[in-house]
């Protein structure tokens, strides 16, 4: 039986409408991309209600890998800390050196595919970041941290200033840093896993800077009208810092602090309590003094004592935080 040409014109529209009603489901929703290969991408999925969102959940599902490498190597400074000389407390701008270059490698991940699915409008992205150029990039950055590294070690090996040769060996031991930061981010993109070999050990940098900070000896000096416990708090936050506390009487320098607190009285029914935080390091054989560094410190509670209390539990944690550096700092800036 023949069909007329209205009959077969209705028949093909008809199949041709059925099959635009159902588009086809992407390869990558629910598995690999035939078109972005995990050998030459790295991959992340997003699904929301709002293409917006889809789009920035499948970036994060891409960016979580390197910001797990940023948590990882923020802990293992937080332990060099507390091991040795991490007390210097110099991580904290490696840290955010890290978060930096890690932004840098996140802003390559590109949007490759977009689908919406019929049955609840809902969109899927796919997001992905070409393995090859953003292992380039990081081979480039290693290769410069190690430059800078290489740098530093050979000035605190040819410098005669105490300070000096431990500042230069601070600085080419948070290079390392980075580069084991950026290392851990190499070896997901690079698909061998296996990235750059490091040239030197950081364990072996903070051993090294740790031994000079050693022949360093201070002696704590806290001004007659100190607040009471300001004295025991600069010498916690020195022996931290990795410094020697020298009682002989002829230490090499000395640290004075002081520290003023105004009474602010009663406001919105809390009392304030508000000063000042000096730190000056003195090179005792001539007197010379190498710089100064001041804080702002204050403290709030519903009581006079707490308030003052408080004020200096700030003063203690910014001691065990940044004394290290600060003497450093002033140290050579002169």
């Amino acid at each position: 039986m023949k069909l007329s040409n209205f009959a077969a014109c209705t028949l093909l529209l008809s199949l041709l409408s059925g099959c635009a009603s159902e588009p086809t489901r992407p390869d990558w929703i629910a598995g690999d991309s035939a078109q972005y290969q995990r050998t030459q991408y790295l991959i992340g999925h997003g699904q929301a209600n709002t293409l917006e969102e889809a789009k920035d959940r499948a970036r994060a599902d891409v960016s979580k890998i390197f910001q797990v490498a940023v948590v990882v190597s923020s802990e293992d400074m937080q332990r060099a800390k507390s091991d040795a000389s991490g007390a210097m407390q110099l991580e904290q701008q490696a840290t955010r050196n890290i978060s930096t270059r890690t932004e840098q490698i996140i802003s390559g991940i590109q949007i490759a595919e977009i689908w919406q699915d019929p049955a609840n409008a809902s969109y899927h992205v796919l997001a992905v970041l070409p393995r090859m150029q953003t292992a380039t990039t990081l081979r480039q950055q290693i290769g410069e941290l190690d430059a800078i590294t290489r740098n530093h070690i050979e000035q605190s090996r040819n410098e005669t200033d105490l300070f000096m040769k431990i500042a230069a060996a601070s600085r080419a031991m948070n290079a390392q840093q980075e580069r084991e930061s950026l290392q851990k981010n190499l070896q997901v993109v690079d698909i061998t896993g296996r990235g750059v070999e490091p040239q030197w050990s950081s364990a072996k940098l903070k051993t090294d800077l740790l031994e000079l900070l050693k022949r360093v000896s201070i002696a704590p000096q806290v001004a007659a009208d100190a607040p009471a416990g300001l004295s025991a708090m600069v010498a916690g936050a020195l022996a931290q810092a990795g410094f020697v506390l020298d009682t002989s009487g002829h230490p090499q320098f000395s640290v004075q602090a002081s520290m003023n607190l105004t009474d602010l009285g009663l406001q919105d029914g809390w009392y304030w309590q508000r000063g000042t935080l000096q730190i000056t390091l003195i090179e005792t054989a001539n007197n010379r003094v190498r710089g100064t560094r001041n804080w702002s410190v204050k403290g709030n509670a519903q009581n006079k004592t707490d308030a003052a209390r408080r004020a200096m539990d700030q003063a203690d944690g910014i001691l065990k935080q940044e004394l290290g550096a600060a003497i450093i700092g002033m140290a050579i800036a002169k």
